[in-house]
């Protein structure tokens, strides 16, 4: 997704190779070709990844969808 379309505060679907699935998360901070989420939901199997990341991640642009 470009960056002008990502909004800080929104919930969007995003992938990242930390996870083994699609998680959804809320856009907390933006760099330059990246953003830093909260991750919000993911699949049950990914669980103790996001609690090992304390639930926020740093995911390029081009992995965050539209919900």
């Amino acid at each position: 997704m470009e960056a002008d379309k990502i909004m800080i505060g929104e919930t969007y679907r995003c992938t990242s190779p930390l996870l083994k699935g699609n998680f959804m998360a809320k856009v907390e901070k933006m760099y330059d070709l990246s953003a830093l989420v909260e991750v919000d939901s993911f699949e049950v199997n990914d669980a103790d990844k996001v609690e090992d990341l304390n639930g926020r991640l740093v995911v390029p642009f081009y992995c965050i969808d539209k919900i």
